[in-house]
């Protein structure tokens, strides 16, 4: 009886509201009231995905799995693989197989307005100009192409078509990474001084992989540095960088598997990362920024995060974290999809920009530089067109 005062009035006279983080329930009240506002009303999409490797694969599996887009053509070169697809996914005859060497057939079909590519980075480019060319709509996986001048054409042609050329830097859309940087644009940690950035990958890349992906600082790298311009609102002017190759394989073909960098920027703030090939206890991926009136961070998730283990005296345990970035960016790669959807049915404003992705292919190849010779290297943007506010 002591509490009963404190008791207050009947939970139901207060107004029903539950935590914008729980984007799960905003999920399920707009599909319980079917809040038509939510849903495109826009004719599909009729699209093509170039390769399905590591990145392909996923962007598959989404393009089958959403109405906003009708997939009329598969390409890859491994023919052996088509009759599989075909059945594990239950395509219908309309949709298409075909090789890289028949892509024309994709570029002159007028019919498909959106072109997916998930092919090994040499391949972009190519891909990206003949898409363009006949009027359709790039997603891209990154980078664009394997240089800073090819990139800058293709966004070019993009431009002087009137054409969506997206970048996927898919992690911008991650719930946890996204909410970070609302609340650090809010102000909620102030001033910020210190965005740390740890990214360790899992299962280690094939060496087949590695010698088609660019480079360890224009493939995983590029997501690091992102993150911290996203986060930031601004580029840095110094790189300074660090990098060894402890794996014998990744040595041999002259690229790196262990990476610590730090970016400093016109604010004041500094980006401290730490970047590795191989984790062997799952894909370790945190996001921290530090300021003036406290921290926020991003910590690994788990698929069964709210299950613990008490065992003897060995204290307690809880389920690994994400075996690998499909598991940890599930939600991300889907909600990357539906903002380039939004793109190119509704004409939003792109979220990852021509001069973003461009300035971080600067970045790492300025960071790539510092690596090899032990030296910090300034970065000036004076001739690269970048808006004020950069993001």
């Amino acid at each position: 009886m002591a509490t009963k005062k404190f008791a207050g009035p009947s939970p139901y006279t207060f107004k029903d509201t539950y935590p914008v983080d729980d984007y799960k329930h905003t999920e399920y009240v707009n599909n319980v009231t079917a809040n038509i506002k939510t849903k495109s009303q826009a004719a599909p999409v009729v699209g093509a995905i170039f390769g399905l490797g590591r990145a392909g694969s996923i962007h598959l599996a989404s393009l089958i799995r959403n109405p906003r887009v009708i997939l009329k053509y598969i390409v890859d070169d491994r023919v052996e693989r088509f009759a599989e697809l075909k059945n594990y996914w239950k395509l219908s005859d309309d949709v298409q197989f075909v090789t890289s060497k028949d892509a024309d057939r994709v570029y002159k079909d007028k019919s498909v307005n959106v072109v997916f590519i998930g092919s090994p980075t040499y391949t972009h480019h190519d891909i990206v100009v003949n898409s363009i060319a006949n009027n359709k709509d790039v997603f891209c996986e990154k980078p664009i192409a394997e240089n800073i001048e090819d990139t800058k054409k293709c966004y070019e042609a993009a431009k002087a078509k009137g054409k969506a050329l997206y970048a996927a830097f898919n992690r911008r859309f991650d719930p946890a990474y996204r909410g970070l940087r609302d609340r650090v644009r809010k102000g909620e940690v102030g001033h910020v001084q210190i965005v740390r950035v740890t990214a360790r990958d899992s299962p280690l890349p094939s060496v087949e992989y590695l010698k088609t992906s660019g480079g360890v600082f224009h493939d995983c790298l590029v997501h690091d540095f992102d993150m911290a311009c996203w986060v930031l609102g601004e580029l840095p002017i110094r790189v300074q960088a660090h990098a060894t190759a402890l794996i014998p394989e990744v040595k041999a073909i002259d690229d790196f598997d262990t990476i610590a960098f730090l970016l400093s920027f016109p604010s004041g703030a500094v980006a401290i990362g730490d970047n590795s090939r191989y984790s062997a206890y799952g894909y370790d991926q945190r996001l921290e920024a530090f300021g003036n009136k406290g921290m926020i961070k991003v910590e690994n998730e788990r698929p069964c995060h709210s299950t613990e283990i008490v065992i003897g005296h060995e204290g307690v345990k809880q389920t690994p974290i994400y075996y690998s970035f499909p598991s940890r960016y599930q939600l991300a790669y889907k909600l990357e999809l539906e903002h380039f959807l939004d793109v190119v049915q509704h004409g939003v404003p792109m979220e990852v920009t021509s001069w973003q992705t461009l300035a971080v292919s600067k970045i790492a190849t300025a960071a790539e530089e510092s690596a090899r010779t032990s030296k910090a290297v300034d970065i000036d943007w004076s001739k690269d067109a970048i808006p004020a506010q950069y993001s």
